[in-house]
């Protein structure tokens, strides 16, 4: 590669502060999804605070009473049911109209609706299994009077696995990281694998035999950020691997979650940190995109034919963390290793701050050399080469290297 046709592009830590990629190498996927549960959390407040205000006037019962908590129900998704509970823990009111038959019924035991009727002050609840028949979390919220009586409580549940899957699942979708949440008792609230969600990481027999992700759990739950590693099943291939898990902290009415980042690490990536000529891979990366056999592949979409070639070059020129291609459309199809490589991964759809960068170096037809965060974690240095097959372009074929 001819240095004078590579623009440069060095996107500074400073850009992104808010994400929190400077102080160290948390996934910006993590950040991101720690920023929005954190805000739907705040909405939910909101949500809470405006009903309580409502309800205050208008009493917990009656078709105005009503009204109130169709309108809180309705603006979440994920929410189940809304009710008013009176002092004594009685259920008042309830909608939507298929929960209605649980009114009247005293929930004066439930933990938070205790902790509610002593303190006056919003709760958070831990999963329990609600009178309606399933695993639920109850947010309520005081409702007083305009001179301050107490009359009870506003409440809404919500299945935590519904309100977390609508938040992470589209921001994990094609890239090589999972992330899953977890109570600071150790129930697994959500998690890609469905077998995991409701099971406890310290007493589930599930876990049992993987004593370094027990201890990880330990660690996670004693404090509220951090990084560690893990051996468990792959959920794929079934087969154990070491995982990298980076966690973060939620918090609403002082009750936390863990959301852990999880990202497999390739067998062979000792060879990501050895300071070799893959440092500098543009000479070898511009031979590969020249290459008649890959060019070949890749107007077929031979991803067999492709990865093995992939995977050839990675061995070759160790220090590489992955080597991938997108096509002219901007979509990442395919890299290797897997575990370090996008899937179908559009970059057009903006979920990165780097996305419209690698985007616009596609549709330049040029190489280009870049540092953007990786969504998995670390700082990455991507060096992106077209490929043609004679005058039809074929997209770019890259490499990234840890900074």
């Amino acid at each position: 590669m001819k240095k004078r046709l590579i623009p440069v592009l060095l996107l500074f830590c400073m850009m992104n502060a808010s994400y929190g990629w400077c102080d160290d190498n948390t996934p910006i996927t993590l950040a991101d999804a720690q920023k929005r549960v954190q805000s739907e959390f705040d909405l939910l407040d909101a949500g809470l605070k405006r009903a309580a205000v409502q309800l205050g006037v208008l009493g917990l019962t009656g078709d105005a009473a009503r009204k109130a908590l169709v309108e809180l129900c309705g603006g979440f998704s994920y929410a189940v049911d809304c009710s008013t509970v009176d002092p004594d823990g009685k259920m008042l009111t309830i909608e939507p109209v298929a929960y209605r038959r649980f009114e009247g019924t005293d929930i004066s035991g439930q933990e938070q609706v205790k902790r509610m009727m002593q303190g006056q002050k919003p709760v958070f609840s831990s999963v329990f299994v609600s009178v309606e028949g399933f695993d639920a979390v109850d947010v309520e919220y005081p409702v007083t009077t305009g001179d301050g009586k107490f009359l009870g409580s506003v409440s809404l549940i919500f299945r935590p696995e519904k309100f977390l899957g609508d938040i992470i699942r589209p921001l994990v979708e094609g890239i090589p990281m999972d992330i899953c949440a977890m109570e600071t008792g150790g129930r697994t609230l959500y998690d890609a694998d469905t077998q995991q969600v409701g099971q406890n990481l310290f007493s589930s027999p599930l876990f049992r035999p993987y004593p370094s992700l027990i201890e990880l759990g330990r660690q996670i739950v004693r404090d509220p950020s951090g990084a560690g590693k893990y051996t468990f099943p792959d959920r794929t291939t079934k087969a154990a691997v070491t995982k990298n898990a980076y966690w973060r902290t939620v918090s609403m009415y002082g009750t936390d979650w863990r959301l852990v980042g999880i990202h497999v690490e390739p067998k062979n990536a000792e060879q990501q940190a050895l300071p070799v000529k893959a440092r500098n891979p543009d000479r070898p990366l511009e031979s590969l995109a020249g290459s008649k056999v890959l060019i070949k592949a890749l107007e077929r979409g031979d991803r067999r034919s492709v990865m093995k070639l992939f995977r050839k070059f990675h061995k070759d020129n160790p220090g590489i963390y992955a080597i991938q291609w997108i096509d002219k459309k901007g979509i990442n199809r395919f890299g290797y290793p897997v575990e370090n490589s996008l899937k179908n991964y559009d970059f057009r759809s903006g979920r990165s701050q780097s996305d419209p960068e690698l985007l616009k170096a596609v549709q330049e037809k040029k190489p280009a050399v870049f540092e953007f965060p990786l969504f998995e974690g670390n700082q990455g240095i991507f060096t992106l080469m077209p490929a043609f097959s004679g005058e039809r372009y074929l997209g770019m074929v890259y490499v990234i290297v840890i900074k």
